[in-house]
């Protein structure tokens, strides 16, 4: 069955510094057979520059959805994750977050 998705692509934010991970996460996005756009940054700080279009990111449309890895380097997903519900401008943005660990300590942490 084909798909016959109307209206404007869903912006897509995946915040992951495992490029298997990306990819997987990609794969998944175009079997669902959504029209979506992903953009990828690999860490915490770049996802904040996107997601408050600083710098090389000053044009990128704002995401409808963030997918946020938790474990992070230089900025982890917690510190993130708190940095966008604290601002006004991005707190109404979805953000599903996403690990790798099964340690429950891990994913509840903080959240």
């Amino acid at each position: 069955m084909e798909s016959t998705n109307c209206g404007h692509p869903v912006e897509v934010l995946l915040v992951e510094d495992n490029p298997g991970d990306v990819r997987l996460t990609m794969e998944a996005l175009k079997d669902g057979k959504m029209n979506n756009r992903l953009s990828v940054v690999g860490d915490g700080e770049e996802a904040l520059a996107f997601l408050r279009r600083q710098g090389k990111y000053a044009d990128v449309p704002r995401p409808d959805l963030i997918l946020l890895d938790l474990n992070l380097p230089r900025k982890d997903g917690r510190e993130v994750l708190s940095e966008i519900k604290a601002d006004e401008t991005l707190r109404r943005i979805p953000v599903v977050i996403l690990t790798t660990s099964s340690a429950e300590r891990d994913i509840f942490k903080n959240l």
